[in-house]
């Protein structure tokens, strides 16, 4: 669990740079997830600030900051990327996220090339099969809870397609992601990884010396430096996939789909012009950024006016480079014909999202079907919108209702009947 209690700032943090701020209890009063947020950044704040909580961190406010920050190694080590540093960082100290270039290269390929494009595309059958079926499911009900019906079905089943694990086991192992992300004080940080790697560790041995072509057993059984992973390598590389595929899209998904729900404009234009949903999405992805993930900072040293020391946490919000009006000018409108769209919705440099490409192809074929299928929808009527912060934000509930049309046409996009 997250600390809920704070400390004192330490002599060389500036007390006009402390700023009373927990990232996963972000929310403020009358203001959604993003909103609030935007409110700390719009703030007459520095760019660069000190909270007390979860162990005492640096944060960053600006775009741009964001954008170092996540990608500059040879400041901000990427050894330690959750807070607090010494319980949430130490457990999730998983590979190839906890290295820095060039000794995360030969683990990061391996991970990549499971999610890779041409991987992906064997898969967007399925995905859009998938998505199909679990719309038409509920479609003539007229109504569905979205986040439970779809965002927690498709993009998990599909990924322990990917990863060749029982259904079944999917319940446990979104805990155990959710703890990681989101945690809720059930379990603490050092259980949660202990209880991944119970996990793991059969499945390691059973794939082990196989010619398996699911994405675990490519990972298993690959090799870094032309030599073969220890079981330590593999179950660090498999618990890190794990957590980065049950969790994340699932996630935007909700924020998407509660975005469509409330703005008729932006679902009809999608709903008219499907073949422009595609370049939508790198839009919907500025607007709904979800993650906060920090840095260590390798050397003391003077950043942007403050003096940082070596081995303190440094935390980049991907949240606050979409929505900088620096960068993004009105960054809480979505405008499809938006000319520059800056962001760090998938990090950048080095370990930049792998499963960016899966997280697309999602996106783009369910609002293709969704709005084949269900055009026009909204919010249930009455019901309250709630958020949860974390190193990964999310819309709790999402009860959509919509009038049944029994007659239309449900050919698939881009399927000639």
């Amino acid at each position: 669990m997250h600390s809920t209690s704070t400390i004192p700032h330490p002599a060389h943090v500036p007390a006009a740079r402390v700023v009373d701020f927990d990232i996963y209890q972000p929310l403020q009063p009358n203001l959604d997830f993003h909103a609030s947020w935007k409110a700390l950044q719009d703030s007459t704040l520095p760019d660069v600030v000190w909270t007390p909580h979860n162990g005492g961190h640096w944060m960053v406010l600006r775009g741009r900051l964001v954008s170092q920050v996540l990608s500059d190694y040879s400041r901000f080590s990427n050894r330690t990327v959750l807070v607090p540093k010494e319980t949430a960082g130490e457990a999730y100290r998983l590979l190839p996220l906890s290295l820095d270039p060039p000794a995360h290269a030969p683990f990061r390929n391996l991970l990549s090339k499971g999610l890779s494009p041409q991987a992906v595309s064997k898969v967007e059958s399925a995905i859009r099969t998938l998505t199909i079926g679990l719309i038409e499911g509920f479609r003539l009900k007229g109504q569905c809870n979205f986040t439970h019906d779809f965002a927690e079905q498709l993009p998990i089943r599909i990924f322990m397609q990917i990863v060749a694990l029982p259904l079944a086991d999917m319940p446990r192992l979104k805990y155990l992601a959710d703890q990681f992300t989101r945690p809720d004080g059930s379990m603490e940080f050092k259980d949660v990884r202990k209880n991944f790697q119970a996990y793991i560790a059969p499945v390691i041995h059973e794939r082990r010396g196989t010619d398996g072509t699911d994405m675990l057993s490519r990972m298993i059984n690959g090799k870094v430096n032309d030599r073969p992973l220890t079981d330590e390598e593999a179950a660090n590389l498999c618990i890190q996939v794990l957590v980065g595929g049950l969790d994340t899209v699932v996630n935007f998904l909700g924020f998407v789909m509660l975005f469509l729900a409330r703005d008729p404009v932006a679902r009809r234009t999608l709903a008219a012009q499907p073949t422009q949903i595609g370049v939508a999405i790198n839009e919907l992805a500025r607007r709904f950024p979800l993650v906060t993930v920090g840095r260590e900072v390798i050397r003391d040293m003077d950043y942007e006016g403050v003096p940082l020391k070596q081995g303190e946490m440094i935390v980049a919000p991907t949240i606050l480079h979409g929505l900088d009006e620096t960068e993004n000018p009105a960054a809480l409108a979505v405008d499809f014909k938006r000319e520059t769209v800056q962001h760090s919705t998938f990090g950048n440099g080095s370990h930049t999202c792998p499963g960016a490409h899966l997280a697309r192809t999602e996106t783009r074929i369910l609002i293709e079907e969704w709005l084949a299928r269900i055009p026009e929808f909204a919010v249930a009527s009455g019901f309250e919108i709630t958020y949860t912060g974390g190193i990964v934000g999310s819309v709790n509930t999402l009860p959509l209702t919509w009038e049944v049309n029994s007659t239309r046409d449900l050919t698939p996009i881009g399927v000639t009947a």
